[in-house]
């Protein structure tokens, strides 16, 4: 195996298994207590590897429409803010979610607080209501994830198709230069057999030079004796 393959090689392996470290395939939610626009609450918060700020805040807006929810966000402010949803696992009322997008490194944490209708989900106070939020926020994180995973295969197959092309395009310059190689050939031929019949060439015209000087040295002998 050539260094140049032994590269190549060693190189696609350490992008599988790093494609495979990145895959998000376990999601665990941690609760937490934190200030927010309703002042400090108990929220609970879920790492979401591999989606952006924005793909999380598209993925919210696919949340509030699961749930007939409206949803209002600003620039101003780091919530969004998820109005009258209907999730009848956590509540048989609509809940109002305000859920936090903050960047993290290879992706974002969502953090969701959860409002009953004057108090705001805990573990110890609503149990159940909990339970029921926390397999919301993961069901949401797996859409989430299949959604980064459904972007990367798009990445990794535009990918193959740039590769493909190349190769292609390598393919093609070396039928070219085949062509081109196939013609030097027939060009060097036809020189090398040139060079033959010039060879030859030189060597009759030599003879017949040699033959007129000959010629020549028999006339000047004979005007030589006809001025004596």
């Amino acid at each position: 195996m050539t260094t140049y393959k032994q590269t190549t090689l060693a190189f696609i392996i350490a992008l599988l298994i790093t494609i495979s470290a990145q895959a998000q395939n376990t999601f665990v939610t941690n609760e937490v207590r934190q200030f927010m626009s309703k002042g400090e609450q108990n929220g609970i918060e879920i790492i979401l590897k591999g989606s952006s700020v924005n793909k999380a805040k598209e993925g919210l807006k696919s949340l509030a429409k699961k749930y007939k929810a409206k949803i209002t966000s600003s620039k101003k402010s780091p919530e969004t803010f998820i109005d009258n949803a209907a999730i009848n696992t956590v509540s048989a009322n609509t809940v109002d979610i305000y859920a936090i997008v903050t960047p993290i490194e290879n992706g974002s944490k969502v953090t969701f607080f959860t409002d009953l209708g004057g108090a705001f989900i805990t573990s110890a106070a609503y149990g159940t209501q909990y339970a029921g939020m926390d397999a919301v926020i993961k069901d949401f994180a797996q859409s989430q994830a299949l959604s980064a995973v459904g972007d990367e295969l798009k990445s990794e197959e535009k990918t193959l198709k740039t590769l493909e092309k190349e190769l292609k395009s390598l393919k093609k310059n070396k039928e070219k230069t085949l062509k081109e190689i196939e013609k030097a050939k027939a060009k060097i031929a036809t020189w090398e057999s040139d060079i033959v019949r010039n060879t030859n060439d030189q060597a009759a015209k030599q003879q017949q030079i040699s033959l007129q000087q000959q010629i020549i040295d028999t006339v000047k002998s004979k005007r030589s004796s006809l001025k004596n």
